[in-house]
Protein backbone atom coordinates (compact mmCIF):
# COMPACT_ATOMS: atom_id res chain seq x y z
CA UNK A 1 0.00 0.00 0.00
CA UNK A 2 1.91 3.01 -1.21
CA UNK A 3 -0.61 5.76 -0.47
CA UNK A 4 -3.04 4.55 2.21
CA UNK A 5 -6.53 5.96 2.13
CA UNK A 6 -9.20 5.75 4.77
CA UNK A 7 -12.35 5.17 2.73
CA UNK A 8 -14.52 4.37 5.77
CA UNK A 9 -16.96 2.22 3.81
CA UNK A 10 -17.96 -0.59 6.18
CA UNK A 11 -18.44 1.28 9.43
CA UNK A 12 -16.42 -1.41 11.25
CA UNK A 13 -13.69 0.54 13.01
CA UNK A 14 -10.56 -0.71 14.74
CA UNK A 15 -7.40 1.17 15.67
CA UNK A 16 -4.49 0.95 13.23
CA UNK A 17 -1.46 2.95 12.18
CA UNK A 18 -1.18 3.34 8.43
CA UNK A 19 2.08 4.38 6.75
CA UNK A 20 2.54 8.10 7.31
CA UNK A 21 0.43 8.14 10.51
CA UNK A 22 1.96 9.41 13.72
CA UNK A 23 -0.39 7.49 16.02
CA UNK A 24 -3.14 4.88 15.89
CA UNK A 25 -6.47 6.12 14.55
CA UNK A 26 -9.93 4.60 14.14
CA UNK A 27 -9.68 2.86 10.79
CA UNK A 28 -12.33 0.82 8.97
CA UNK A 29 -11.56 -2.87 8.69
CA UNK A 30 -11.12 -2.72 4.89
CA UNK A 31 -8.62 0.16 5.19
CA UNK A 32 -6.39 -1.55 7.77
CA UNK A 33 -3.17 -3.30 6.93
CA UNK A 34 -3.51 -7.03 6.29
CA UNK A 35 -1.44 -7.67 9.40
CA UNK A 36 -3.85 -5.66 11.57
CA UNK A 37 -6.86 -7.35 9.93
CA UNK A 38 -5.40 -10.79 10.70
CA UNK A 39 -4.50 -9.82 14.26
CA UNK A 40 -8.01 -8.50 14.91
CA UNK A 41 -9.76 -11.45 13.24
CA UNK A 42 -7.73 -13.86 15.38
CA UNK A 43 -9.08 -12.13 18.50
CA UNK A 44 -12.78 -12.43 17.58
CA UNK A 45 -15.27 -14.97 18.86
CA UNK A 46 -17.28 -17.02 16.34
CA UNK A 47 -20.31 -14.80 17.03
CA UNK A 48 -18.27 -11.64 16.39
CA UNK A 49 -16.99 -13.12 13.10
CA UNK A 50 -20.60 -13.78 12.04
CA UNK A 51 -21.57 -10.21 12.92
CA UNK A 52 -18.58 -8.84 10.98
CA UNK A 53 -19.56 -10.91 7.94
CA UNK A 54 -23.12 -9.62 8.08
CA UNK A 55 -21.95 -6.01 8.39
CA UNK A 56 -19.48 -6.35 5.51
CA UNK A 57 -22.22 -7.97 3.39
CA UNK A 58 -24.57 -5.06 4.12
CA UNK A 59 -21.84 -2.59 3.17
CA UNK A 60 -21.18 -4.37 -0.13
CA UNK A 61 -24.90 -4.43 -0.89
CA UNK A 62 -25.25 -0.71 -0.13
CA UNK A 63 -22.30 0.20 -2.35
CA UNK A 64 -23.57 -2.05 -5.15
CA UNK A 65 -27.05 -0.52 -4.93
CA UNK A 66 -25.74 3.04 -4.76
CA UNK A 67 -23.56 2.67 -7.86
CA UNK A 68 -25.66 0.04 -9.67
CA UNK A 69 -22.76 -2.44 -9.65
CA UNK A 70 -23.40 -5.99 -10.80
CA UNK A 71 -20.96 -8.85 -10.56
CA UNK A 72 -20.17 -11.30 -13.32
CA UNK A 73 -22.25 -14.36 -14.11
CA UNK A 74 -24.09 -15.75 -11.14
CA UNK A 75 -22.91 -19.16 -9.96
CA UNK A 76 -24.85 -21.65 -7.95
CA UNK A 77 -23.41 -22.80 -4.62
CA UNK A 78 -22.67 -26.20 -6.22
CA UNK A 79 -20.28 -24.49 -8.67
CA UNK A 80 -18.31 -22.77 -5.90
Amino acid sequence: MTNPTRRNLSGVYIFDVLPGDVKRQPTCFEDCTEEKQQEWLDSLTPEALKNLSIQLGKSLRTIGDQFDIMGGEEKSTEEL
